[in-house]
């Protein structure tokens, strides 16, 4: 026979023998050259031009093999499309698999199990069904980007890791390394083994364990209690208290002016801290301790049982550490220690408490499965938690619906019976990806967010970082996210308006279905809703009625606001309330009112009219 030369300049491409057999190989551009003559015949070159090289055989020995192309390739354990389609070709040629291992210097192994692929899907590589959707979204393109390019240099195996941890979509080495190929990153083998000694090794070790040591401090504020509104603890948010406490029906009644816990007239309190989702409240003393009260079902007072409390009383567990900041979510509650440990009790069937595991509820206070640098701040929402730590790191736990959780997805999935479930964080996560999305929908990366302070609402999150700048995520219903939308978000966006140089924010609040954010020249922002009846605020608007006050502490019930500004407090919200505005009646206050306390002025305070 004579010489066949083919030459294809397009994808997708052919190997041609002289039999007339063909096979489809890859989605490159080869060159093929075979040529029989007396010494044997057998392939005499292959050339790749993409990159122009050429393997050249030894044209003077009985046997014609090409120069070791397993040794010049990548260094990988997979076969490239390059070395499949040489094995491929060989086999069409009439070579034996040992033939082909001896030539090309494979293991037969690898021959066989190339063949046998070829011969079963009729190429070297699994291709597409037709119509097949793309594994990765336009999203997670840019997560990986940003990924590969924070994590310089880095195997594809740690790449896929640190993908898979920030977007939540589970993706194989060979997707990962495929779409980094495509949007232009390019890997290579390192040139020789970096030599580890014993003591350097022990060095990394070490270096790598090595946590830092704070000591957070409490308020500088000394103060006494005073409380108003309802103190039915289990009616509030009811239509009519549950049949396991039908004989606290009546007990419990409306507050419409302040009055005093007469087991607290020689406690001076730091902090008093509870939700706009919860119906128990807690208090910090100056000396670290803390007393919690109200609502009792799931534990989340921290007493080891389930009674309700009508006042105060010590959580005994924690007597000996000291506590810094508390959250309370709708029936779960996080404390964190002056050393940075948070510990977690109450309702946990949807692993709000960071344990982990789901359990129905744990009664005693206990740590997070957390093994990071110390934490800085806790917060709640109705079914999961956020905690941030000393480097500024953000980590969620809990139920992901509505991607409140921050990982880029809802955790949703079907069950038996056509139920949905969802697959919920047991244990501290981070939150690694941040984002901008501009009006057509073009999602950008933010890098670089160091979070100073986080504040949760009912099924949504908002945080503050270094830079000032704010971003939210969650349910979008009714606006509160800030975005001129209601969909969910499943990452954190930023909220636009704040960043600006000189419009940064200073401060955040969340209500169950609103946000508040002061900025930095102390103007009051608000968005969401107070009242479902009443229109929405889909972005941050200045809340006129208070411009010129100075605001140094805010709250939000289910629908109530109070305000600590100057000197005064300041409440309002839709009918009906029970005594929450301190009005002393029932009124729809629809305009702001100031009110001064009498006798005193007010430190800060929390949901439930909390002072």
């Amino acid at each position: 026979m004579g010489c066949s030369f083919l030459y294809i300049f397009q994808v997708p491409f052919y190997f041609v023998v002289p039999t007339g057999q063909a096979c489809h190989v890859s989605a490159h551009i080869y060159i093929l050259t075979k040529k029989t003559d007396d010494k044997g015949g057998g392939i005499i070159a292959i050339k790749q031009t993409i990159n122009q090289k050429i393997y050249r055989p030894d044209i003077h020995s009985k046997r014609i093999p090409v120069t070791n192309i397993g040794s010049r390739m990548v260094r990988t354990k997979e076969l490239s499309d390059f070395q499949r389609g040489t094995v491929i070709g060989c086999h069409l040629s009439n070579k034996s698999v040992r033939q082909i291992s001896a030539l090309l210097e494979l293991p037969r192994s690898t021959v066989s199990a190339v063949i046998v692929k070829w011969k079963r899907l009729g190429a070297t590589t699994a291709q597409p069904r037709s119509g097949r959707p793309h594994k990765l979204t336009e999203l997670d393109r840019r997560v990986l980007k940003h990924v590969a390019r924070t994590n310089r240099p880095s195997s594809v195996a740690t790449l896929t890791t640190e993908f898979q941890t920030a977007s939540g979509s589970k993706v194989s080495t060979r997707t990962v390394r495929r779409e980094l190929r495509e949007m232009g990153f390019h890997g290579r083998a390192a040139a020789h083994k970096p030599k580890i000694t014993k003591s350097g090794l022990q060095a990394v070790t070490v270096a790598d364990d090595i946590k830092e040591k704070v000591k957070l401090d409490l308020p500088k504020v000394k103060g006494q209690l005073l409380i108003f509104g309802a103190t039915n603890w289990d009616l509030i948010g009811r239509k009519e208290v549950p049949k396991a406490q039908a004989a606290f029906r009546n007990l419990g009644q409306n507050l419409w002016g302040p009055h005093r816990y007469g087991s607290l007239s020689d406690v001076q309190v730091s902090s008093v801290v509870s939700g706009p989702c919860a119906a128990h409240s807690l208090l910090i003393t100056t000396e670290g301790k803390l007393w919690s009260w109200g609502r009792n079902e799931k534990g989340q007072l921290g007493h080891g049982d389930t009674k309700r409390l009508e006042a105060p009383k010590l959580i005994e567990a924690l007597a000996d550490e000291v506590v810094v900041a508390a959250a309370c979510g709708r029936n779960h509650t996080l404390a964190l220690t002056e050393g940075g440990t948070a510990y977690s009790f109450g309702e946990n069937k949807l692993g709000q408490l960071g344990q982990g595991n789901q359990t129905d509820a744990v009664l005693s206070p206990a740590p997070i499965q957390y093994n990071g640098q110390p934490l800085v701040k806790v917060a709640c929402g109705a079914e999961f938690s956020m905690v941030v730590d000393c480097k500024g790191n953000l980590y969620s736990f809990g139920c992901p619906e509505y991607g409140q959780l921050g990982h880029n997805s809802d955790g949703k999935f079907i069950a038996r019976a056509q139920r949905i479930e969802f697959d919920c964080e047991t244990i501290a996560r981070r939150v690694a990806i941040f984002m901008e999305k501009s009006k057509d929908g073009q999602v950008t990366p933010v890098p670089n967010v160091v979070v100073r302070d986080v504040a949760c609402g009912g099924n949504h999150t908002l945080i503050l970082d270094s830079q000032k700048r704010v971003f939210s995520w969650g349910f979008g219903g009714y606006g509160r996210l800030g975005h001129t939308e209601q969909k969910d978000e499943m990452v954190p966006r930023l909220v636009k308006l704040f960043d600006f140089p000189g419009r940064g924010a200073s401060q955040i609040y969340t209500g169950y279905q609103c946000s508040f954010t002061v900025n930095e020249m102390g103007g009051l922002f608000f968005w969401g809703v107070t009242n479902t009846s009443r229109e929405s605020t889909m972005y941050p608007k200045a809340v006129q009625d208070l411009c010129g006050w100075k605001v140094r502490s805010l709250a939000c019930g289910k629908s109530s606001i109070v305000i600590a500004a100057d000197d005064s407090t300041i409440s309002w919200g839709p009918s009906p309330t029970f005594g929450e505005l301190c009005w002393s009646h029932m009124w729809h206050i629809k305009k702001l009112i100031n009110y001064t306390t009498p006798r005193t002025s007010t430190s800060g305070f929390f949901t439930h009219g909390m002072i």
